[in-house]
């Protein structure tokens, strides 16, 4: 997912601005919440079947299946709704089911990055990059499971030191004292 078509309906391009990579968090981390929504929804309807629910009635057993299904929905949902872009010019995360927040960092803020990741996220090839701007004392975006967080930081690195480059005056045309 890496054309401006997924990013175009909330991050609002310049002329010469282009997506240089989009992606979502990884689902990996969410598994354990999918399976916990299985085993309710299995345990709900195993009580309903058996029926050997003294104090309460079968059917009461049958709401785990619902709520189940609600857990695994949102976890899916608010993975579903985080999205990364970024661009020549910026980087922009957009998170929210309901409602919508939007960060965006140029990369002329942009002062370091980091990224991190464990073992089992290095297994799965998942991780955490973090933004750090100039003029602040810690870290402005975090970005969750973020897939193949290596190549995505190096992009990322690459992009900072192009815009270093541009900020840059020319130095060729520079007159050198003689010695």
């Amino acid at each position: 997912m890496s054309s401006a078509a997924a990013a175009s309906d909330w991050v609002h391009l310049t002329g010469e601005e282009r997506v240089l990579w989009a992606g979502m968090p990884s689902l990996y981390p969410a598994i354990p919440t999918f399976a916990i929504a299985f085993v309710l929804s299995i345990f709900g309807v195993w009580l309903f079947r058996d029926g050997s629910l003294p104090v309460l009635p079968s059917w009461l057993a049958l709401v785990l299946v619902p709520f189940g299904a609600l857990v695994a929905a949102w976890a899916y949902l608010s993975r579903w709704s985080t999205r990364y872009v970024f661009t020549t010019k910026a980087i922009y995360e957009k998170r929210g089911v309901l409602s919508r927040t939007v960060t965006q960092i140029r990369f002329d803020r942009i002062q370091n990055t980091a990224f991190e990741q464990s073992i089992v996220e290095r297994t799965l090839s998942y991780g955490d990059i973090e933004v750090y701007t100039a003029g602040t004392g810690g870290v402005n975006l975090s970005l969750r499971d973020v897939p193949d967080p290596k190549r995505v930081n190096a992009l990322v690195t690459t992009r900072l030191g192009e815009t270093a480059r541009a900020k840059r005056p020319d130095r060729s045309t520079d007159e050198r004292p003689s010695v």
